[in-house]
């Protein structure tokens, strides 16, 4: 039961829930391609989609994302990111949850999240879009208890990735292919994914 071989740290709640899990990458992008079709195109959310919690169930049914635990950690995690029941922005959500469907290392982890959030597959990253991203997975480990960086942590490690680099000026993003080890490799990655974040706030985002 669950996905196999591992090389994330075996510190983090968030690693051990990912074994323990069923879904596969194929099945998450399946299943947030899914939800990007039922969602609401809403420009108040960062991404322009909005995920309503029964259209977010159903689309797990429709997936076969039905058995458990994935299903009731999905519901179980989406309660929490919908915290006003008025929906959730769809791909930060997904980007969140990503890392239980990989159970490799923390470089392949954080590829996989960018892909997720990147649906149109241009292989490009904005600076803000990156920071959400890495907010999403720290929301997402902070439900399983784990320590997590705060906010300014998170600010500095896409900083350091994006200076320096070539970026389109009518939108500030980057090529990410590549440029993701220098993510897993800055010293305050490290420290979340050895499980020493600055902070442990539970379901708080």
């Amino acid at each position: 039961m669950g996905n196999s071989a591992s090389n994330l740290s075996g510190r983090m709640a968030i690693s051990a829930m990912s074994h323990m899990m069923n879904i596969t990458k194929p099945q998450l992008l399946q299943l947030r391609d899914r939800c990007i079709s039922v969602s609401i195109k809403d420009g108040s959310t960062a991404s322009g989609y909005k995920l309503l919690r029964e259209n977010f169930l159903q689309a797990c049914t429709d997936c076969g994302v039905s058995i458990e635990p994935d299903y009731q950690v999905f519901e179980k995690l989406f309660t929490m990111w919908d915290r006003n029941g008025y929906g959730v922005d769809t791909l930060t959500f997904f980007a969140g949850i990503s890392p239980l469907a990989s159970v490799m290392d923390v470089n392949t982890k954080l590829q996989f999240a960018i892909e997720v959030f990147d649906h149109k597959q241009s292989g490009r990253v904005g600076r803000i879009s990156l920071i959400r991203i890495l907010q999403a997975i720290n929301v997402t480990a902070s439900y399983f208890g784990d320590k997590v960086l705060v906010p300014r942590q998170i600010v500095a490690i896409v900083d350091n990735l994006f200076d320096g680099e070539n970026r389109l000026k009518d939108d500030d993003t980057i090529e990410y292919e590549g440029k993701v080890g220098t993510l897993a490799g800055h010293p305050f990655v490290l420290e979340f994914s050895n499980g020493q974040g600055s902070s442990r706030y539970g379901n708080a985002q």
